[in-house]
């Protein structure tokens, strides 16, 4: 029988006892991956029915994931993805061919995860995430998908999708971000996510600051690790391909370039495909990243905001896109409705919001729905305190999300761009959608 809508309400609930870090504001036990190794034996590893393709990095994780499970569909291959976070529905993080599982495919596969998880009794340990990574493989073997795009979620090494055998890894941008868990310094954060690689498995690098690519060339060379570095491998074999760069923000060129070059190591295509790989990838966006769009509708009001950008970026690589991408697309003197995790409030944080914030006619400052948001007033004072601050603008504390667009009706003529947290952004399409967090 088929799980009804009730069983699938349910398994959400189940997990979220289960205390995700986003919830919870308690950071997972990255240290070992002997609960999942141990629930994916009993579940007879679904993990090694599929071709895997292993994604770490700080910034840029999710679209080169989908761009990368997109020309593997063009390939015509089965093609799942597993990302994180959502926005709105859980079921993002579980594309097939493109498309959210189902409900029932969901509940089925969480449903027989959670039942053996439940039979652990606590030992071994086992994650929000695990589950949820459990879950994910489960549904790939179900619906027969050949090849499967895995993102970490945090790190890399302990890493609850590190537990597989894979194909190609990938290595997007990387920085500082979660440094309570990842560690201070630019090589400790690499070091937890160069943990992915293996031995002989070919790994393509976006581009990086060059004293970590210095530190990479030497590590993989060590570890005999084919290493392919994007900006010296992509013109090599795409100077054929005809894209106007200035079209698009460095982060979306970024995982363009290394989407197209981890495609090319795993397939060694023609010039005619390269063509028609490029012109499928240019298609893809991502909800919720650098994300745009026109003529936003809130139906409780029966009304349309002229512009809106939605940019969940939360560190300072992010915010710095997030600025440059604003002033190139002339929304400046924009209302910002901003919210934040209490632990992304760093130094290195300081300039990139300060210049994000001089971009604003009218600052809006919200809590964010989760444990781990900074109070308004807490922000406030983390932006007061901060050099740079070089204009005077309407400054504005409220108390949801909610609030925050009613206000910005006012001024709904002018580009509102809501930024800071894949949380607040995910709320806030919800709201607009009139839906309900899943």
């Amino acid at each position: 029988m088929s799980p009804t809508h009730n069983s699938y309400s349910e398994v959400l609930s189940e997990l979220e006892c289960w205390g995700s870090y986003e919830t919870s504001a308690q950071p997972r036990d990255i240290s070992k991956l002997l609960g999942i190794q141990h629930l994916l034996e009993d579940l007879n590893h679904p993990e090694k029915h599929y071709k895997i393709i292993h994604i770490a990095g700080t910034n840029g994780k999710g679209l080169t994931a989908t761009m990368i499970s997109s020309l593997l569909r063009l390939q015509g291959y089965n093609s799942g993805c597993y990302t994180s976070p959502h926005l709105t529905d859980i079921r993002e993080r579980i594309t097939l061919n493109g498309q959210w599982v189902s409900q029932n495919a969901f509940a089925q596969s969480a449903a027989h995860v959670l039942s053996i998880a439940r039979s652990y009794q606590g030992k071994p340990y086992l994650s929000y995430f695990d589950l949820l990574t459990a879950i994910a493989f489960q549904v790939f073997r179900q619906e027969e998908m050949e090849w499967v795009v895995l993102e970490t979620g945090l790190g890399g090494r302990a890493d609850s999708t590190n537990v597989t055998e894979k194909e190609l890894c990938i290595l997007t941008r990387i920085g500082l971000d979660h440094q309570q868990v990842l560690g201070n310094k630019l090589i400790d954060v690499a070091a937890e996510k160069t943990g992915i690689t293996r031995t002989d498995v070919p790994v393509i690098i976006a581009p990086q600051l060059a004293e970590l690519k210095l530190w990479l060339q030497n590590k993989f060379s060590r570890e005999n690790i084919p290493a392919y570095f994007v900006e010296d491998y992509f013109d090599t074999q795409f100077f054929n391909i005809d894209v106007t760069k200035e079209s698009f923000s460095l982060p979306w060129w970024s995982c363009f370039q290394t989407s197209l070059s981890a495609m090319q190591i795993l397939f060694s295509v023609d010039n005619n495909q390269k063509i028609r790989w490029s012109e499928a990838a240019q298609k893809v966006k991502l909800a919720g990243r650098l994300d745009l769009r026109h003529n936003v509708g809130w139906s409780k009001h029966a009304l349309h905001f002229k512009t809106m950008l939605f940019d969940g970026g939360h560190n300072s690589e992010a915010l710095s896109a997030l600025v440059e991408f604003i002033a190139n697309n002339k929304l400046e003197a924009c209302t910002l409705i901003l919210g934040m995790a209490s632990d992304k409030l760093n130094d290195d944080l300081k300039a990139p919001l300060i210049e994000l914030c001089n971009l604003a006619k009218r600052l809006i400052l919200t809590p964010t729905n989760s444990a781990r948001s900074a109070t308004p007033d807490s922000l406030r004072n983390f932006i007061w305190e901060s050099e740079g601050l070089g204009q005077t603008f309407d400054f504005l504390i409220v108390a949801s999300a909610e609030e925050a667009l009613e206000k910005s009706l006012v001024f709904s003529d002018t580009a509102v761009v809501v930024a800071g947290s894949f949380y607040l952004v995910g709320e806030v399409l919800q709201i607009l959608e009139n839906q309900h967090s899943s």
